[in-house]
């Protein structure tokens, strides 16, 4: 099946169905051309740092320091620095989201992120393959959480506060400590 696009100014929506009453939502050219400072993979380590500086305050600065009430504010400004975010997420103040390589990070739908959350998409790690980190839809994670690269957390999966993320946690499960662990399994519905 084809894409349809359909073009509202700069942006391109996708309107081919990628899941069940899902729509991807594609930036067009134009735009990418604007947003110099996006970073991807295979970029040069030149490319990617040179622009560090505008992601930092973009992410780290402007959409963190924002005061809980602009929700919507700081997930247009985590767009706007590179973070793939769904609808509905609320994410706390005073966190620190990936600045490096922002593109790395995908927060689902309706995931809930509490403050001063850590996310770090960069480092060192035996497997370079997968440095990731997927929020999938309906997560819950706790305030002054660490997630480590390479990391997916599960739909409806929650995450204790506190705690240090560092393998997958299974989707429906509730995690605690540093490292974190499985305390326990909700139930399938």
């Amino acid at each position: 099946m084809s894409a349809r696009l359909l073009k509202v100014g700069l942006f391109s929506y996708n309107l081919t169905r990628e899941g069940p009453g899902q729509r991807a939502v594609v930036m067009s050219p134009e735009v990418m051309r604007l947003a110099f400072w996006h970073t991807r993979e295979g970029m040069s380590q030149r490319r990617i740092y040179r622009w560090q500086w505008l992601r930092s305050i973009i992410i780290n600065k402007w959409a963190m320091g924002l005061p809980h009430i602009n929700t919507a504010l700081r997930r247009f400004l985590l767009r706007l620095g590179g973070i793939k975010i769904g609808k509905g997420s609320f994410v706390g103040m005073h966190g620190w989201f990936e600045d490096v390589y922002p593109h790395r990070i995908t927060i689902g739908d309706n995931v809930t992120i509490s403050f001063q959350v850590t996310l770090v998409a960069h480092g060192p790690k035996r497997d370079r393959s997968n440095m990731d980190i997927v929020i999938e839809d309906g997560a819950y994670i706790g305030c002054h959480v660490t997630v480590l690269p390479g990391v997916t957390i599960g739909k409806k999966a929650g995450v204790g506060a506190g705690s240090v993320v560092t393998k997958d946690v299974p989707a429906g499960a509730v995690v605690v400590g540093n490292p974190a662990r499985i305390l326990r399994q909700k139930p399938e519905d």
